[in-house]
């Protein structure tokens, strides 16, 4: 049965390592290209996004061509932890770039998006115990963004319930995680079971560390239990990486490619729009943080 596992868990791994590099490929395919929507420039930033999680669990999984250990470090629980942040990302891909909808829902979507991020942010700064002049900005976009979505078609047919909800910026999906999944083509079980599983980790409930003894876990070494579960995050995040990699080919085919010699690395100005120019525009934010600093 050891034997059986563990020839199980290479292949998966191979399998890992196989998609990884591909989505890598995938995403150097595209890069400098001008969004034409902002659909396509989220996907490439939650694409890029998923590669870096997607390098951590190949790092993290035992006998991955991704990196060298002294010695094969078996941890199924943090590897739990990445793939559910994977399936998350992949839902958002889906949700926010790929499906299709009308520019009114996007924009509704990406709205209600924004706020939550608004939200989020008043709340970290609030717990830091920031003084209100740090928050009034944030405070400011929040109006704004909830004048955006009153005034917004789309959202004005939804339920009351709904746009109440919503305006109060602590949801950043218009419908449960599972609906969203069942349209990725998730298996909606599959993901209900999984999603509890992975959280538990997450978390440390009680689920994660119980029964460690008997079960022969827990403890970073091989075991079947760890085997077979790290194959279970390997093959599942397998599966969300090609579904994304195969729609992030779909949406930029057709996209007009960017002229080598005009490319981010030849040049010091951003390409609007691009994700070359976000990573432009952060180390500005970066740098005047430093120049504060030293200030």
């Amino acid at each position: 049965m050891g034997k059986n596992a563990k020839k199980e868990y290479l292949k998966r791994i191979s399998a890992l390592d196989n998609v990884v590099g591909n989505c890598i490929d995938v995403s150097r395919k595209y890069t400098g290209i001008k969004s034409p929507t902002g659909a396509h420039f989220y996907a490439s930033v939650l694409f890029t996004v998923l590669c870096t999680r997607a390098v951590s669990l190949a790092i993290l999984a035992p006998h991955s061509q991704w990196s060298k250990k002294l010695i094969e470090h078996w941890d199924y629980a943090s590897m739990a932890t990445l793939t559910r942040s994977i399936l998350e990302i992949r839902l958002a891909f889906f949700y926010l770039c790929f499906e299709k909808c009308t520019k009114e829902e996007w924009d509704c979507r990406w709205n209600i998006y924004n706020l939550h991020d608004c939200t989020a942010r008043i709340s970290l700064f609030e717990e830091f115990q920031s003084k209100e002049s740090e928050i009034a900005g944030f405070r400011k976009q929040a109006d704004e963004l909830r004048t955006r979505l009153t005034t917004n078609n789309y959202f004005l047919n939804l339920p009351e319930g709904d746009r109440k909800k919503f305006l109060h910026g602590k949801s950043a999906f218009m419908q449960p995680l599972e609906r969203i999944a069942e349209r990725a083509k998730v298996d909606v079980h599959s993901f209900r079971w999984l999603y509890k599983f992975f959280s538990s980790h997450v978390h440390g409930y009680p689920l994660s560390f119980y029964r460690m003894g008997e079960q022969d876990r827990g403890r970073g070494v091989e075991s079947d239990v760890e085997v077979g579960y790290s194959s279970l995050c390997l093959s599942f995040s397998v599966t969300l990486l090609v579904a994304a990699r195969d729609e992030m080919e779909k949406l930029f085919k057709g996209v007009k490619m960017p002229n080598p010699r005009l490319s981010p690395t030849a040049s010091n100005e951003p390409v609007e729009g691009s994700f070359s120019g976000l990573i432009f525009q952060c180390k500005l934010f970066f740098k005047s943080l430093f120049n504060k600093r030293n200030n």
